[in-house]
């Protein structure tokens, strides 16, 4: 077919792409260059070869050079998972992968051994002589020879390769001629993922003599650009989904694609109202429905929809009629045809169908079975589609619904049972059920992933009585709890009470440090482990002074003594900090102190705030000496919100753990703790409210009269090889050393399940087992044990990871702890088990909430982040609930219809109060949801993702956003703040302008920053690496070109940059010294506000240069500026290139140079080779490039003079810089050579030589 049309239209383009066009003649010699190379291998008939290229005119070309070659293609869509393109690839027994110079770095990830890689770009055009010789060979070729195979969704938990032969896309192809869907004049946009059937009949369109025009990757996910590829091409066709021609369809933009008009939809149903809107938008386009399977090939009904089939009665269009060459049946179980109007299982059969699956006979045989119509004909082959269909009176078929759990979900031809199998292979689950249920108030479809834990491998929080919080995060329950402050007593029981401000309200440094240095640990990011270390940590004392009197306690030292017991905060945190662990994170224990003749305050008993920092007086003592008391109350109600087993030892661990910094705090001051004891009658003289529970009582005494009777084994856990000189196993601590008990441990699915991930970092563990007599002490002793651990100062970090229980409710690491203790003939107890590991300086300093992120995920939320890593998204369910229990049905299966009534999966259909709008942002943004998601009306408080919300959409949604506020927002913007109330936030707070240029790359809130250029391009994320090794207790500010962000003009002189970037500097730190350092280009705008700074009176505290020359090339500069001039230019394209590729591949370049003449070719050849990248983003880097270029740019040193010295660090190979000169002029400089190159200066490699050079 394509042979004729080259002979007929041989000049007319047949492919284009964003930067190439190719004739058919053109298209003809360089298939059948490729295919006679491939042939020169020993390529041959039904061979299956694999296909990994980005959508281009390259990918065009690569298919029909397998075809000529006489083989099948295996397209593998490159944005796919790794494991599933490796998967594909062994099971279809690819031993060749086409490739071209654009994503050959990729394959090696994917590829198995004894799979060659053969890239096109190093296959000539083919001659004539040559044409001949592979058409010759093609006679030979049976119509029953493979054309291509797709992967679909399997039943087993694994795709499985659909064979479809050369008459069977041949047939199809000639019916789209036949029905002039696609014919001489017409133009198709191929925007569908290359590994989907749908994408074939775009692609192989010139065989109807259709152009075909290649849209960049990922572009059927942006609506608004697809409308631009429309215009710009002059698109007359466009195939696509409903969920994509309704996004299309609320764009005032697709009004006007006048070129528009054929319109195809299929992969699901499309609703009348979609179909009726499509018309009214485009009246003079013709609408087609199509339907079929992959194992039809591509399509095999259609419908054609107008204003006299709109009157008819149907909500979802008809799927039709056949296509030429295929016949249906519609039968029941039996195989037997049913009367028209009931419903049965379509079958349909013809020259259209497959092969077969590869390699898999009986799943073939299963699936296309020999019918048996009439006696007087034979059995007919026939695929049985598995899709249940009732014919009307017209023999046209209506899609009914599934006879299985296959299903096709926003296009996606998906297989329930094989994601569902995906998620039971998960260590964690039991059993899982999958299903589309549609959100009752968005009409839209969500993926639903149903999950029962399994009990041994993921265990829970008050297991067996878990509520939702602790199977997933997502409802944020526990941080709303930790954020009321209900632990605290409520202002209600003090009003009346006085109240004694406290000295020490503000926090010394070394406080903070302490503080803030005391943290859950989830990340070990510090030394390796060794014995001599487990020994030091566990034989580590409080550093002590002059023991004191309590007579001499004055007001200053008690205060700033019991300032360690309260609040301390951060701008980097959501959560207040404390100094001591409490479990959840809930500080329900209450501290009161009973005062005697002590920092001249009055006798009585004493509530101590921990927010405000003061007393409030409850009552009087009848004490007569001397006294400081602490008396222990925990509030169970605020427990309980979380927790529902176990309260009472969650309490008690928590004033352990008070008493464990109170241990480490109080020497400094020459006071320890006392002698404990337990008197619960003093709980009425305390004035609590209901279900307040008295937990002990401890003295704080001068420090030579301190009390440490703790009664608590210490065991130690070696494990994963990870501490040295001490193998793996349990280990007692007794009198400084360890004796090695068991050589079993406490293993990684005894923690809770969110917990499991730290114990894979961790080196071991410690067990802390009580061994007191006294009930009321036990727990109290194991918190405060743990507690002194974690309050070290060389370097360890700790999670606590579970503990026993007095009500029978033990968690599984105290079970099986008490099982290695009880084989080692050693007393079991209650305990504790808390992970260690050695952290880094950087992590003990921190003063955010970075150990804490991993913590906000629940088993729900972590199994569907696993899911992402083996399924492609679209296979991953947007909602993951895991339940108590599967319902199950008769015959033992799960019962998916009851689990889809079941309460939990209501909660998504309920009616949330409605908040309107409140201002104007929050109304302006309420417009664009209400016509991107098509609502009459949103809750400002609604979520995206709850209301039905897809990535579509989303994108619709940040685009609308910042055209209304001229501002800049991220796509992903809308999984962080997913409501219109949080989205109008972030615009407000940034006062509605773009984001700013000083981009936080690392550091938190130190008083040190450092500000650092990038090199050409102005864009600053290669910087990260850099920041993170140098920031230290500081900030390290990424400063990003005038021209990146939406609205922005690039400057055309460094001075003009430099007023800019000194201005926004100085808002974020008003007065020096300044930390300035700059990369590349970016050394010379450092220089300059250096300058700039100085001039104004500011101190420069140093001026670090990276690399400030550039790498030498084989190519003259360009002579002009013009744009034509920089962009034929081999010097400017290579430099430009290397500011996406972080360094100068020399193929890649290659390929440039041979491709690239314009700025508009240069975009799509970058927007290609790096299909991850904003397409926005990619044009304001080239426009800021485009106007910033100078490489012949010198600094008039002479003229600019700085006082300030200079860190010079040369890279490897780079020619002079404007900085070379220096010292000539009397420029303090320090010179580094480095041995890396300017490109790796940034990498983890040159960033370790110049730390090991002293730069930090």
């Amino acid at each position: 077919m394509l042979l004729a049309q080259v002979h007929s239209r041989k000049d007319e383009i047949a492919i284009a792409d964003q930067a190439n066009e190719y004739s058919y003649e053109t298209t003809l010699l360089r298939a059948v260059g490729i295919a006679a190379a491939l042939r020169a291998k020993g390529v041959s008939y039904n061979d299956c070869i694999g296909l990994f290229i980005d959508a281009s005119a390259d990918l065009a070309l690569a298919m029909w050079g397998i075809l000529f070659a006489g083989a099948a293609y295996l397209p593998l869509a490159t944005d796919y998972p790794q494991d599933r393109l490796s998967y594909m690839v062994g099971d279809a027994r690819v031993k060749l992968v086409l490739t071209n110079n654009r994503t050959r770095n990729r394959l090696a990830s994917l590829l198995l051994p004894g799979v060659g890689v053969f890239n096109i770009d190093d296959v000539p055009p083919a001659s004539i002589t040559d044409v001949d010789q592979v058409l010759s060979e093609l006679v030979e070729q049976d119509g029953g020879d493979l054309a291509y195979v797709i992967y679909t969704s399997g039943t087993t938990g694994k795709p499985k390769g659909v064979a479809i032969s050369q008459q069977a896309i041949a047939n199809q192809l000639a019916w789209i001629a036949r029905e002039g869907y696609l014919a001489p004049g017409h133009r198709i946009l191929q925007k569908t993922p290359v590994s989907f059937d749908a994408a074939q009949w775009e692609l192989l369109g010139m065989c109807c003599g259709a152009r075909v025009v290649m849209g960049f990757p990922g572009v059927y996910r942006d609506p608004e650009e697809l409308i631009r590829q429309i215009q710009q091409h002059g698109i007359t066709t466009l195939q696509g989904v409903p969920t994509l021609l309704q996004a299309l369809s609320e764009l005032p933009g697709f009004a006007d694609c006048d070129s528009l008009h054929s319109l195809f939809s299929g992969g699901e149903g499309l609703s009348r109202k979609l179909a009726r809107n499509l018309l009214q938008m485009l009246p003079d386009c013709r609408l087609v429905n199509l339907y079929g399977p992959t194992e039809c090939t591509i399509n095999a009904t259609h419908y054609r929809i107008d204003q006299r089939s709109l009157a008819h009665e149907w909500e979802i269009a008809p799927i039709g009629l056949p296509v030429a060459g295929l016949h249906s049946q519609v039968l029941d179980p039996q195989l037997v045809p049913v009367a028209p109007g009931e419903t049965g299982e379509l079958f349909i059969g013809g020259t259209q169908l497959a092969n077969g699956y590869l390699f898999r006979p009986e799943q073939t045989e299963e699936k296309f079975p020999a019918v048996q119509l009439d006696a007087a004909h034979p059995p007919v082959r026939m695929y049985r589609t598995g899709d249940l269909v009732k014919v009307d009176r017209d023999g046209v078929l209506h899609f009914v619904g599934r006879t299985d759990n296959q299903i096709k979900f926003r296009g996606y031809r998906i297989e329930l049972d094989e994601i569902r199998l995906a998620i039971e292979n998960h260590d964690w689950v039991k059993s899982a059920a999958v299903f589309v249920k549609e959100n009752a108030r968005s009409g839209h479809a969500q993926l639903i992933g149903a999950v029962e834990l399994n009990p041994n491998e993921a265990r829970l929080m008050d297991q067996g009585a878990a509520e939702s919080h602790h199977q997933t995060k997502s409802t944020r329950h526990q941080i709303k709890a930790q954020l009321s402050g209900r632990g605290f007593r409520s202002e209600d029981s003090l009003v009346g009470k006085r109240q004694i401000p406290l000295a020490g309200q503000q926090e010394t440094p070394a406080q903070r440090e302490r503080v803030f240095a005391r943290k859950t640990y989830r990340f070990f990011r510090g030394a390796p482990v060794a014995a001599a270390d487990i020994l030091q940590l566990l034989a580590m004392q409080p550093e002590g002074a002059t023991s004191a009197r309590l007579a001499d306690l004055d007001a200053a030292k008690l205060g700033e003594m019991l300032r360690y017991l309260g609040q301390f905060h951060s701008v980097e945190r959501l959560l207040p900090k404390f100094g001591y662990a409490s479990p959840g994170a809930l500080y329900a224990t209450q501290v009161y102190i009973e005062l005697n003749n002590v920092a001249g305050l009055p006798a009585g008993f004493y509530y101590y705030h921990p927010v405000q920092h003061c007393l409030y007086l409850l009552a009087d003592t009848t004490a007569t000496a001397p006294r400081l008391r602490l008396h222990f109350v925990g509030k169970t109600p605020a427990i309980r919100e979380v927790y529902k087993n176990n309260i009472l030892e969650v309490l008690e661990m928590e004033t352990g753990h008070v008493l464990g910094m109170l241990d480490h705090v109080l020497p400094a001051y020459g006071y320890g703790v006392g002698q404990g004891t337990y008197m619960p009658d003093v709980l009425a003289r305390l004035d609590c409210p209901d279900e307040h529970d008295y937990l002990g009582s401890y003295d704080i005494v001068p420090l030579a009269e301190r009390v440490d009777d703790m009664l608590v084994d210490i065991y130690v856990q070696a494990q994963q090889g990870r501490v040295s000189d001490l193998p793996d196993g349990s280990y007692l601590y007794r009198q400084g050393k360890l004796n090695k008990v068991s050589s079993f441990l406490i293993e990684q699915r005894h923690v809770i399940a969110i917990n499991q991930q730290v114990y894979q970092r961790a080196s071991g563990g410690l067990s802390f087992v009580s061994q007191c007599h006294e009930p009321w002490r036990q727990y109290i002793d194991l918190g405060r044990s743990l507690q002194r651990v974690q309050m070290n100062r060389i370097g360890f970090g700790t999670m606590s990871s579970g503990y026993s229980s007095k009500s029978g409710n033990n968690l599984a690491t105290a079970l099986r702890l008490n099982d290695i203790i009880s084989d080692a003939d050693r007393q079991v107890g209650p305990s504790y088990f808390c992970l260690f590991g050695k952290i880094s300086e950087e992590q003990a300093s921190h003063i955010g909430m970075d150990e804490d992120a991993v913590h906000m995920k629940g088993p729900a939320e972590l199994i569907r982040a696993d899911l992402l890593n083996s399924l492609p998204d679209y296979m991953v369910p947007g909602l993951m609930v895991i339940v108590n229990q599967m319902p199950h049905s008769a015959s033992g299966k799960v019962d998916v219809h009851a689990l889809k009534q079941s309460a939990i999966f209501q909660l998504a259909d309920q009616e949330q109060p409605f908040v309107p709008a409140r201002n104007a942002t929050e109304q302006a943004i309420s417009r664009i949801w209400c016509h991107i998601l098509g609502q009459e009306q949103v809750s400002v408080v609604d979520d995206f993702f709850a209301l039905g919300g897809n990535s579509i959409q989303a994108v619709a949604i940040a685009r609308a956003i910042n055209r209304q506020f001229a501002v800049d927002l991220p796509i992903q913007l809308i999984f962080s703040a997913p409501s219109i109330e949080k989205l109008a936030k972030v615009v407000s707070e940034g006062d509605g302008q773009t984001a700013s240029r000083a981009i936080l790359l690392a550091g938190h809130n130190g008083h040190r920053a450092t500000f650092c250029w990038p090199g050409l391009g102005g864009y600053p994320m290669n910087l990260r690496q850099l920041g993170e090794a140098m920031a230290g207790d500081g900030r390290f500010y990424g400063m990003q070109s005038h021209g990146i962000n939406a609205g922005e003009t690039a400057f055309s002189s460094i001075e003009a940059m430099a007023i800019e970037d000194v201005r926004l500097i100085r808002s974020l730190q008003p007065r020096g010294p300044y930390a300035l350092w700059g990369y590349s280009f970016g050394a010379r705008v450092a220089y300059e506000v250096a300058y700039q700074l100085e001039q104004q009176g500011e101190t420069v505290s140093e001026l670090v240069l990276l690399a400030p020359g550039s790498p030498q090339l084989p190519y003259a500069e360009p002579v002009s500026r013009d744009e034509s001039e920089l962009f034929a230019n081999p010097a400017f394209l290579t430099i430009l290139l290397s500011v996406f590729a972080h360094d100068i591949d020399p193929a890649l370049s290659a390929d440039c140079l041979a491709h690239v003449n314009s700025h508009a070719a240069f975009i799509t050849f970058v927007a290609e080779a790096f299909p991850a990248m904003d397409r926005t983003l990619i044009e304001a880097i080239v426009n800021v490039v485009t106007v910033t270029y100078s490489p012949d740019y010198q600094i008039a040193l002479a003229d600019k003079p700085l006082r300030c010295t200079i860190s010079v660090w040369r890279a490897h190979g780079d020619g002079e810089s404007f900085i070379a000169e220096g010292a000539q002029t009397g420029l303090d400089i320090c010179w580094h050579d480095l041995a890396v190159g300017h490109y790796t200066v940034l990498k983890p490699e040159g960033i370790a030589a110049m730390q090991s050079a002293g730069l930090s």
